[in-house]
């Protein structure tokens, strides 16, 4: 006679079956039955496969093992398992698909051997075998790593399916089929995209981060000079326009350096809007600019040396105060090396200022 409750076997059974009561009645004693089946299970099954077996009656759910944890006790868990896993309450005669295999709590690791017994044409018990199939995930994992692929269980109609070994049982092998899920490797596929594409986009931003620090001065955004040394010095065939600020000393004397800075700033502003395509523009010195242009006549280069002067002369950038440049220009002769251009369109601006700067001058 058993009260409604949670009971083991016997404490010296090693297997740690038990049962659980919903309500007090005369029950069958079947430790020995359990742990024969749960022997025969182990002939064939090796035992890291099995977690547990289970036989349910009306009011009575035994276990083995009976794990130390606290069970509800259900009065109708017999139809909660025949709903759960839709088994056929009634038949007529036994057919192959009244053994159920199914997952247990949608963990796919973890499979159901579901077997109801029919007592006159009604379910009056269900066995079930819980185990542990993991150990294919393992074979099929670890055939991936060796063979650098991403296949997983998939019936032998499957994309690029493989046919390969895996033991079920301790002294038998079966053959499943692994293939590609088509939808798993287009989101692999997606994940590695948005990888590459993070990286590209973080690559770029960093390459023009540094080439914009590395090529442009900071503060005109004109370029450097040492960009100049470095790409440019074997030009041929071209036109110089050099400039500076005239009286830019006076300029920081008299408004400070950070006026000084801010009209520098400007001019250089002013430059890129008035940038011309195959004009390069840089920063040559603290207030000096040059202007390499395409091969250009004296009265083109001077004409747009004129626009610059002008340019500068009529921006407001000091208080009731022009700002004015002077400019030298000059023609890369046949032969000539470009610093001997440079050189003479230096000479040219030494000359603009000599006239009385605010002027433009051709050597």
């Amino acid at each position: 006679m058993y009260e409604s409750g949670v009971y083991k076997f016997n404490d010296n059974d090693k297997n740690q079956g038990g049962v659980i009561i919903s309500k007090d009645g005369l029950y069958p004693e079947l430790l020995e039955d359990l742990n024969n089946n749960y022997k025969d299970i182990l002939g064939f099954l090796p035992k890291s496969y099995f977690k547990s077996l289970t036989f349910i009656m009306p009011n009575a759910h035994y276990v083995l093992p009976l794990k130390d944890k606290k069970y509800i006790i259900d009065n109708d868990y017999i139809n909660d398992v025949i709903k759960r896993k839709k088994l056929n309450y009634k038949f007529n005669f036994f057919r192959d698909d009244d053994v159920k295999v199914s997952s247990k709590d949608k963990n796919k690791n973890r499979q159901e051997i579901i077997l109801p017994i029919y007592i006159k044409g009604v379910i009056e018990a269900i066995f079930i075998v819980d185990v542990d199939i993991s150990c294919i995930t393992k074979y099929i994992n670890n055939y991936n790593d060796e063979m650098y692929t991403q296949y997983e269980v998939e019936n032998k109609d499957g994309l690029l399916t493989q046919k390969i070994e895996v033991p079920y049982a301790k002294n038998d092998k079966e053959y499943i089929y692994i293939g590609l899920n088509l939808f798993d490797v287009m989101l692999l596929i997606f994940k590695l995209y948005l990888i590459i594409e993070c990286m590209y986009q973080i690559l770029c931003r960093m390459f023009t981060f540094f080439y914009k620090r590395i090529m442009y001065d900071s503060m005109t955004h004109c370029l450097r000079r040492n960009i100049f040394d470095m790409k440019y010095k074997t030009l041929s065939s071209r036109s110089v326009i050099i400039f500076d600020i005239d009286h830019f000393k006076l300029i920081n004397d008299n408004f400070g350096h950070a006026i000084g800075d801010h009209v520098i700033g400007e001019i250089g502003k002013m430059l890129q809007q008035q940038a011309r395509k195959h004009h390069l523009y840089f920063r040559w010195g603290g207030e000096e600019f040059l202007i390499l242009l395409p091969k250009t006549n004296k009265k083109a280069l001077l004409d747009y040396a004129e626009i610059l002067r002008h340019e500068v002369e009529s921006m407001t950038l000091l208080d009731g105060n022009n700002v004015t440049i002077s400019l030298g220009t000059s023609e890369q002769k046949p032969k000539e090396h470009i610093y001997q251009t440079i050189y003479r369109a230096d000479m040219a601006l030494y000359q603009a200022k000599e006239l009385g700067r605010n002027k433009s001058h051709y050597l």
